[in-house]
C-alpha cells in the first residue's frame, strides 16, 4: 500500500510541476520598440500602442529626427540601450531601413516590417524604389531649399493615406514632417534579417511602396508575412492586425 502511495504521490508531484513551468512559446519578449516611417512622427503608432499596452506589453516609441540616416538610427540604438532586455523592433516604411540596420544588436530579437523597406547592406531608398516604382508622382515632392522635403497634400492623401477616412487622411498630410532628401541615396551598412527571425505585412493597395517589392523584400528576408488589403498607412487603418501581427513576433521570442 505505502509503495502504490509513493507512486501516486511521485506522479502527483510530476503534473504539478508540468503545470508550474511555462509554455516557452507564450513567453513575451519585455519591450517593443516602434520606428516610425518617413515625413511622420510617433504618433502615427498611437492605435497600435494603446492595443499592445492593454496586453500589458512595455512599449517605446522612437521619434525620428530624420536629418539624417545616421541620426535616425541613433534614435533607435538610444531607445534600445535604454531598455535592454529583448525587444521586438517594429519598422513601418522607411523605419524598416532604420531597424534593418541597428538591429544587429543582442538585444534585439526579432525584427517586424509593416509595409517596409527591408534592405540588403549597400541597397537605398533610391536604389530599392528605383527597382520597383510605386505609384507616386514625381511631382508630388516638395523641396525646401535647405534640402529638405514635404509630399504635396493632395498627393499625400491619394497616394500615402489611401484607406483612411477622408477627415485623417487630410491630417496626416497635414502632420507632415520634413524630412532630408540625403536619405534617400544613404546605403545600408547592415542587414539584421539574415541573422533575426522576421515578420511582415504586405499593404496590397499600397502606392508609395510597391505591393510586389514588399513581397519581394519579405521573400528575401524569410519572413512570416501576412497580407493586408490596405494602403501604406496601415498602422492607422488597420492596427488590431499590425498589432496581432507584432504580438506574434513577441511571443515567438525565446
Amino acid at each position: 500500500m505505502n509503495s502504490i502511495k509513493a507512486r501516486v504521490m511521485s506522479v502527483l508531484v510530476v503534473i504539478a510541476a508540468a503545470v508550474m513551468v511555462p509554455n516557452p512559446v507564450a513567453a513575451k519578449a519585455s519591450h517593443i520598440v516602434l520606428v516610425h516611417g518617413m515625413n511622420m512622427d510617433g504618433g502615427a503608432w498611437r492605435a497600435v500602442y494603446d492595443q499592445l499596452t492593454h496586453d500589458n506589453y512595455r512599449v517605446s516609441v522612437v521619434q525620428l529626427p530624420m536629418t539624417s540616416m545616421e541620426d535616425d538610427i541613433a534614435a533607435a540604438r538610444r531607445a534600445i540601450d535604454a531598455h535592454g532586455d529583448s525587444v521586438v523592433l517594429v519598422g513601418h516604411s522607411y523605419g524598416g531601413m532604420v531597424i534593418s540596420q541597428v538591429g544587429t544588436e543582442s538585444d534585439v530579437k526579432a525584427l517586424v516590417y509593416i509595409a517596409a523597406f527591408q534592405p540588403e547592406v549597400g541597397e537605398s531608398l533610391a536604389d530599392l524604389n528605383a527597382s520597383m516604382p510605386a505609384k507616386m508622382p514625381q511631382e508630388a515632392i516638395q523641396l525646401m531649399d535647405d534640402g529638405y522635403y514635404v509630399v504635396e497634400p493632395d498627393a499625400w492623401i491619394s497616394n500615402v493615406a489611401n484607406g483612411l477616412s477622408e477627415a485623417d487622411a487630410r491630417y496626416t498630410a497635414m502632420f507632415q514632417t520634413p524630412a532630408n532628401t540625403s536619405i534617400f541615396n544613404d546605403k545600408a551598412n547592415a542587414a539584421a534579417w539574415h541573422d533575426k527571425p522576421v515578420w511582415a505585412a504586405v499593404a496590397t493597395a499600397d502606392r508609395t511602396l510597391a505591393p510586389e517589392l514588399q513581397r519581394k523584400m519579405s521573400k528575401r528576408s524569410g519572413a512570416k508575412v501576412i497580407e493586408i488589403a490596405g494602403g501604406h498607412l496601415l498602422l492607422i487603418s488597420h492596427p488590431g492586425e499590425v498589432a496581432a501581427l507584432i504580438k506574434q513576433a513577441a511571443t515567438s521570442v525565446d
